[in-house]
């Protein structure tokens, strides 16, 4: 991951898992509270099965196939209605080379894609993606950029100390994800799934790459790439490194 970044409109090709709630009879503008509930109860379920952990996911999985059996509902009947959207993660004209390292690899993990996308008015870092993965993204985004920061501040009073601090934990974290997606995979191949679940996951894995192209590209049209690299204290990018090795990568929405 190093010399990863995102400039003005820089989709990143990301991989991951999503899944789909979207407009079933009993889900519709007149369902009542109760439904309402089950509806919001389902998404962060479905939410939660897009962590990298293969225990946590099937297991929040598991649930929200139980909830939607409770209702007369399967996954195979959920629709594939719902539509690829975007959201600000952050207001910022400028990002540090860490940041943006940080979301490159939470992107990966989420099977969303992030534009830096600038303007007169400013700079925002958009999140492309299904609202779930959106959610997925943001949560764990909140989460290790606050405790980056909060590392780095007790590192070392050397900006340049503290930059390289937190380019080793951000890239040791982005390297525990993929390496955490490439286990599940492998997993997936010799565990006994439900073949509806699984249909359907291939299905969600497969389209999102070219949903959310298809959604930049009618959007904001043709994006570029730019790869910046940095120099390192040395000392304190192992630092950093050796520090994200203790870092939780499973916290979840409440």
């Amino acid at each position: 991951m190093p010399g990863s970044g995102l400039c003005a409109g820089h989709p990143i090709r990301l991989t991951g898992r999503y899944f789909l709630v979207a407009s079933h009879p009993c889900f519709n503008a007149a369902m009542d509270a109760a439904q309402t509930q089950i509806l919001e109860k389902v998404k962060k379920l479905l939410a939660l099965a897009s962590s990298p952990s293969e225990a946590e996911a099937a297991a929040a999985l598991d649930k929200a196939t139980v909830l939607l059996a409770k209702h007369g509902l399967s996954l195979a009947e959920v629709q594939e209605e719902a539509e690829v959207q975007e959201s600000v993660l952050l207001e910022k004209q400028r990002l540090r080379g860490w940041e943006s390292a940080l979301i490159y690899g939470i992107c990966q993990a989420t099977f969303t894609e992030a534009l830096h996308y600038r303007s007169q008015a400013g700079g925002r870092i958009l999140l492309i993606g299904r609202e779930v993965n959106i959610v997925t993204a943001r949560e764990l985004f909140g989460y290790l950029h606050r405790l980056i920061l909060v590392l780095g501040r007790a590192h070392s009073p050397s900006l340049a100390h503290v930059e390289s601090f937190r380019q080793g934990i951000v890239h040791r974290i982005g390297e525990r994800l993929a390496a955490r997606n490439a286990a599940d995979s492998a997993a997936g191949r010799t565990t006994r799934a439900d073949p509806a679940t699984t249909a359907l996951i291939l299905r969600a894995d497969a389209a999102a790459r070219t949903e959310n192209q298809a959604f930049i590209k009618q959007k904001y049209g043709s994006t570029s790439t730019r790869k910046s690299g940095r120099r390192v204290e040395a000392d304190s990018y192992h630092r950093g490194r050796a520090v994200a090795d203790s870092i939780s990568l499973d916290q979840q929405i409440d």
